[in-house]
């Protein structure tokens, strides 16, 4: 019931966290735009713009299709008139032919009619041939005229509608036919003029939109969607890491890796490693020509000779400052004894112990927890690259050497455990060193929930052998300042990768 309790709390949080992030987003955007005016308008210029570029589409597309209407309105109507003036030039053509025979008969008919014996005839008789044979002839000839003006007219009109220069409305206008396509055109004309409206408006609002504001709104409608997808990516994709990683990648490397063995063709019987307890204050004895080098900050009442160093180990120059040991404190002991008493200066929840050792192959320490070194044991370096060091997160190990002794700094406390040949386990980031004749693996920590909740480490550093290892009981918080966090972290995976 408590698991079912932890895993649905779980989820709830994330679901609300994710609804928080949305929320958060959206009740600034909203204060944003009802505290600057400038935005607000830029809203809704937007949305106008928007609304005028679908009505200046909409316009452009009843224009083509009352052009394509006219168009095809004004084919049919050129079409049907150049049949009918074809039919009409053919018809008149006929009929002035046929007019002119009919006229040159009259003309024959009259000859004969308004000769000397007709005239006389008439002269003495009611009425008048002759003026009849003249009247005939007259009004065909006027019949004739008015026959060979309709053809002109005609082939003007056919003229007008074979010119290639003039449009087919122009060609309607022409021939006075164009009437029927005037209400179609007037509606056009009308169409284009709010175009041009919608096309004038749609220009300014486009200047506006390309303005700062107005591009700040344009790139909140395209990213907001792809915001909202990276915070969820954000607060799931951690989570689905941490699950692969745990159930596929930890137990392939635990399957695979080599332990590390640091000591090995060094080690020495002779080889001696003692400690005392873990203390917040602790008193350093020196006897006749013993050295002490010491974090000056660390150093608290001092009796004996007293210089100062730069840096520990002058043939490891960056690993000494990177370490912290430089501007040490260098005490030496006289013939009356000498000594010195070494205290954490900021952190009261710190604890020191001594670790002394001779003729030994290497003690494998993080530099940042050595405070001081008695003698001079020698720092030396071990590589070791494979899949344990990516599982880890570290390709070199810094020992101290020799026969000397070191001073080592905790939090909580400091506690040297020997595994008594058997698999000991410990968090990564509470282990602060091991002796190198340890046999060293890795393998998954057998906790997934508190895993998963980040309250515990993936890797377990794996300890063999019959030498101690030494670790603290708990690790420093850090920085809360989010940016001082965030350097902190990378610059502590760097030193963690190359042994600090």
């Amino acid at each position: 019931m408590r698991l079912m309790s932890a895993v649905l709390g779980f989820v709830l949080r994330k679901i609300g966290l994710l609804g928080a992030l949305v929320l958060s987003l959206f009740l600034g955007y909203l204060l944003i735009q009802a505290f600057i005016p400038t935005l607000r308008e830029a809203v809704a210029d937007r949305d106008r713009l928007q609304q005028v570029t679908e009505e200046r589409a909409a316009l452009e597309g009843d224009i083509e299709q009352l052009k394509n209407t006219a168009a095809d309105g004004q084919s049919k109507a050129i079409a049907s008139l150049k049949g009918k003036i074809d039919t009409e030039i053919e018809k008149g053509r006929r009929n002035v032919t046929e007019k002119k025979a009919e006229i040159e008969r009259l003309r024959d008919n009259q000859q004969e009619i308004c000769g000397l014996v007709r005239r006389l005839i008439d002269f003495v008789t009611p009425g008048s041939a002759c003026a009849a044979a003249e009247m005939a002839v007259k009004k065909a000839n006027e019949a004739l005229d008015t026959l060979e003006h309709s053809l002109g007219q005609a082939e003007e009109d056919a003229a007008v509608l074979g010119d290639p220069n003039l449009t087919n409305q122009e060609k309607l206008d022409r021939l006075g036919e164009g009437r029927a396509q005037s209400v179609v055109q007037r509606e056009i004309d009308n169409k284009e003029s709010e175009l041009g409206q919608r096309k004038a408006e749609e220009e300014s609002l486009e200047e506006a939109q390309a303005s700062g504001v107005g591009w700040v709104v344009n790139q909140w409608a395209r990213s907001w969607k792809w915001l909202a997808a990276i915070a969820l990516l954000v607060l799931v994709l951690p989570v689905a890491l941490r699950t692969v990683s745990y159930f596929l990648l930890m137990p392939l490397v635990s399957r695979m890796h080599t332990p590390i063995h640091l000591a090995a063709g060094s080690e020495n019987a002779a080889a001696d490693l003692r400690t005392t307890d873990a203390q917040r204050t602790l008193m350093i004895q020196l006897g006749a020509g013993e050295v002490l080098s010491a974090r000056s900050e660390h150093v608290r009442p001092v009796q004996g000779m007293i210089r100062s160093r730069l840096l520990y180990d002058w043939t490891s120059p960056f690993i000494s400052f990177a370490a912290g040991l430089y501007g040490l404190t260098r005490i030496t002991g006289d013939e009356r004894g000498s000594s010195a008493t070494l205290a954490t200066p900021d952190d009261p929840n710190s604890y020191l112990m001594r670790i002394d050792f001779e003729d030994h192959p290497g003690v494998v320490m993080h530099p940042k927890h050595v405070v001081g070194v008695i003698g001079t044991p020698k720092l030396e370096t071990r590589w070791r690259w494979g899949i344990q060091s990516f599982a880890t997160w570290q390709v070199r190990y810094i020992m101290f050497a020799g026969t000397g002794s070191l001073i080592v700094q905790g939090s909580g406390d400091v506690v040297a455990t020997n595994p008594r040949g058997r698999f000991t386990r410990m968090e990564q980031n509470l282990v602060m060193g091991f002796d190198s004749r340890l046999t060293v693996g890795v393998n998954r920590t057998e906790v997934f929930w508190p895993y998963l909740w980040r309250t515990t480490p993936l890797v377990d550093d794996e300890f063999t052998g019959l030498h101690p290892l030494f670790w603290q009981k708990s690790s420093a918080d850090g920085p809360r300042n989010p940016i001082a966090k965030t350097f902190g972290t990378i610059f502590s995976a760097l030193g963690k990768l190359f042994g600090f």
